[in-house]
This record gives structure tokens, sequence and C-alpha cells, in this order.
């Protein structure tokens, strides 16, 4: 997964469904400062980010494409304050099924003594899945930490120059 952010006007966003937290978006395209024109095609987008994406609206967008599934993570207005918000249903649901099938794996262990070897698979695949969409979710948030670190950092060096000249 990575951190895409790119300073656009969305030019158009169409709404396909919108349920359990997220919205789907279809036909995503943005307009960059340079001119030049970008077509993201779907893009899941949490609810509490939903209204962002609205033709005309300006900023910076951060996507990211995590097993497939394209999303936006973040958005920030110009010269106003970040938003942050994950499109989490797919980790939600590979989370739910890791805890089914560690029931039943549990169950089947209690009631055969013995061990069935496709609950476990589909187990460890869904935990695998659930680990490894949790773990991109907290490196973007970690490298989007590191970014406005960097950019304060910037803007304070900048302002003490501009003193002591």
């Amino acid at each position: 997964m990575m951190n895409r952010p790119i300073d656009a006007v969305v030019v158009s966003a169409t709404l396909k469904s919108a349920r359990l937290g997220e919205r789907v978006y279809r036909d995503v395209a943005l307009r960059r400062r340079d001119g030049s024109e970008q077509r993201l095609g779907q893009v899941t987008v949490a609810d509490r980010l939903g209204e962002v994406l609205v033709p005309g609206r300006e900023g910076r967008f951060s996507f990211h494409d995590m097993m497939g599934a394209q999303g936006l993570h973040a958005y920030r207005p110009l010269g106003g304050e970040e938003k942050v918000a994950f499109p989490m249903l797919i980790e939600r649901v590979f989370g739910a099924l890791a805890i089914l099938n560690l029931v039943l794996v549990s169950a089947w262990l209690a009631a055969e003594a013995g061990l069935q070897l496709v609950p476990l698979m589909l187990g460890v695949l869904a935990t695998t899945a659930w680990a490894t969409c949790r773990g991109c979710r907290e490196a973007v948030l970690h490298d989007l930490k590191y970014e406005s670190r960097v950019a304060a950092a910037r803007s304070h060096r900048q302002a003490v120059l501009r003193s002591h000249a």
C-alpha cells in the first residue's frame, strides 16, 4: 500500500453506493494543479470523508491502494486542517472471518478431538488478510504524521530564516 497525495480539483465523481459506513464512487477524475487530468476509476471513502469528492472541491487528496481496493484516506483543503478517515469495511470483514473460523476450529477440536484443515486454513488466511489491512493502515498513518512533522519543521525553519534576514 502506498500513500499517494495529489494536489488537485475534483472534476467528477459519481456515487455508486453508500452502506456500512463507506461510500463507493465511480468515474473519479481529478485535475492537477499543472492542468493535467487524472482518472482514478472506483474509489472507496469512509463516511467522514464522504462529502469531499464533490466536483469543484480543491485541496490535497491522499489515496491508497490496498489489496486491489483503491481508497481515499485523507483530505486537506487549501489552508485548512487535514481530515483523516480510513475505509475499514474490508478489514472488519476479514477480522470477523478470522474470529468465526477460530470459533469453528475450537468447536470442532472440542467435539471431535480432531483438527479440520479447511477451517484452519481459512482462519489463517483471514487472519493474515486482516493483519495486512491493519498494518497497511498503520503504515499510512505513520507516513502522514511524518509528512506533517517535516512540513511543520520546514515552515518553522523558513520563519526563523526570515526573521534573521
